[in-house]
């Protein structure tokens, strides 16, 4: 009785674990899938590199770069500053008697940041616009409004595109 009862434990034991080893995944198939996105992310970019090279001359792509540089370096100091105020909006909202007066003061200040990095942002463009020719113009609008639709929600991260 033991050894049939004992047998047929086993034998369960079998079909349970080839049915939890059946629906492992393929780790070749996984690691194929991975290599194939990132294939196609890499043609993807050296396309859109390309048709950026095709775009811009190459004293437009020197002043832009120069115009990023000067932009990161201003904006900087206030990212900086946003994310001190972040993690404090986290210390403040967990905290066990939240005092929301200072919340609300922080989420004040963190607007005020944001803001600051907003208009940074727009001078650049605006400087960036100013080196296109009309052509040039409708092309550079046209994609910015493509890529802002597919950013819609982001509000803590400033977009920095066309020209990075």
């Amino acid at each position: 009785m033991k050894t049939k009862i004992l047998s047929l434990l086993i034998i369960a034991a079998l079909f349970i674990s080839t049915g939890v080893y059946a629906q492992q995944p393929n780790r070749k198939q996984v690691y194929k899938q991975n290599a194939e996105q990132k294939a196609m992310m890499t043609k993807r970019n050296s396309s859109q590199r390309s048709n950026y090279q095709k775009f811009f001359t190459e004293e437009q792509q020197e002043a832009m770069k120069t115009l990023r540089l000067e932009t990161a370096n201003n904006v900087k100091p206030f990212k900086n500053q946003l994310r001190e105020l972040m993690a404090h909006q986290q210390t403040l909202t967990t905290a066990n008697n939240a005092d929301l007066k200072a919340i609300n003061k922080n989420i004040d200040k963190m607007s005020g940041v944001k803001t600051e990095i907003a208009k940074i942002m727009a001078a650049q463009q605006q400087q960036i616009r100013s080196l296109l020719t009309e052509e040039q113009l409708l092309r550079f609008d046209s994609q910015k409004n493509n890529r802002s639709k597919g950013n819609k929600g982001n509000s803590t991260r400033p977009r920095q595109r066309m020209g990075a």
